[in-house]
């Protein structure tokens, strides 16, 4: 472990993001320090809960605007899809360590990701993700739903 630790507000902004469903998105990051992990950036969540999946994931666009092209950060977000059962929510939890960032971040991002996987409680899905195009929504999905 990389001995970051979890900030407290992370848990918090985590807890209303599942509960309260306000939130759209988490992404999260270092300190300026390096000292703990915190929230970077939130999303809002504008649409309703009974809208369609589409509608409901197009602030997936909006996470990937957040994750820096040269750094590392972490991510929290409701993917929404329907199978023949119906509607389905999941959590899903990215790590993002692009190509690009330094080898030291890397390894930061990776050695803290158990401790934040650990702190963020009820999260079964995890993406590892190097490049934009391992966030391709669709291809999640039809994942997801092939899975099932």
């Amino acid at each position: 472990a990389s001995g970051v630790k979890v900030d407290n507000s992370v848990i918090e902004k985590f807890h209303e993001f599942k509960i309260k469903k306000n939130t759209g998105y988490l992404v999260l990051g270092f300190s300026d320090d390096i000292s703990k992990i915190v929230v970077l950036n939130e999303g809002v969540n504008k649409v309703p809960q009974n809208a369609p999946a589409a509608e409901k994931n197009q602030k997936w666009a909006e996470m990937l605007d957040a994750l820096p092209e040269n750094d590392v950060r972490y991510a929290v977000i409701d993917i929404f899809y329907d199978t023949n059962e119906g509607a389905r929510a999941e959590i899903y939890f990215i790590a993002w360590a692009p190509d690009t960032a330094t080898i030291k971040r890397k390894m930061l991002c990776a050695s803290s990701k158990d401790a934040l996987k650990n702190a963020l409680q009820g999260i079964r899905n995890h993406i590892q993700a190097t490049c934009k195009a391992d966030l391709d929504l669709a291809a999640i999905i039809s994942e997801k739903v092939k899975s099932k």
